[in-house]
């Protein structure tokens, strides 16, 4: 009789950054949060800090834009002390290149967090999503706003591409 041994799938979570405001004569890598962007980013934090992805060997990985770097620091109030790497391919990245950064990701880690921008942040998600079927991917094809997260089910991090991530949920936490 074999023995069937299912391979421990690890979670990836993709957050679109909080809602930005625009103020004149400010850069767009500068742009910080809005009012209703602060409420929000606070809610994805109280969301994730209630979904159990936390319990588990934890990376996060932050564009360097302002608005996704306070998006982070509200996110983190409401969970434990993470400590994220600012990478700055994430900002305005393709999803090719959000993927990369995905693959580089040591195999030891159980869930990656990373907070990005569109349109490479819902195209990657699309582009990984193996289950095009699910009320939760219609959801996130129709529109990823900001705050968006997504969380798929990922056996390999070195080997994500195409249809190779179960999107498990697509949440719009909001404030």
């Amino acid at each position: 009789m074999g023995c069937t041994h299912k391979v421990p799938s690890k979670q990836l979570v993709l957050i679109r950054h909080a809602k930005s405001a625009y103020p004149v004569g400010v850069d767009d890598h500068e742009r910080p949060l809005n009012e209703r962007g602060v409420r929000d980013a606070t809610a994805v934090g109280e969301w994730l800090a209630n979904s159990g992805l936390l319990d588990l060997n934890l990376s996060v990985v932050v564009s360097s834009a302002r608005r996704a770097q306070e998006t982070w620091a509200l996110i983190n109030r409401s969970i434990i002390e993470v400590v994220a790497r600012t990478e700055p391919r994430l900002y305005e990245a393709s999803p090719q290149t959000i993927l990369a950064v995905i693959q580089e990701t040591p195999i030891e880690v159980a869930a990656l967090v990373i907070i990005a921008h569109n349109p490479g942040l819902e195209d990657a998600a699309s582009t990984i999503a193996s289950n095009r079927e699910s009320s939760s991917y219609q959801m996130l094809a129709e529109k990823y706003p900001t705050s968006g997260v997504s969380v798929f089910e990922v056996a390999d991090w070195a080997a994500i591409a195409t249809d190779s991530a179960f999107l498990t949920s697509f949440s719009v936490p909001r404030g």
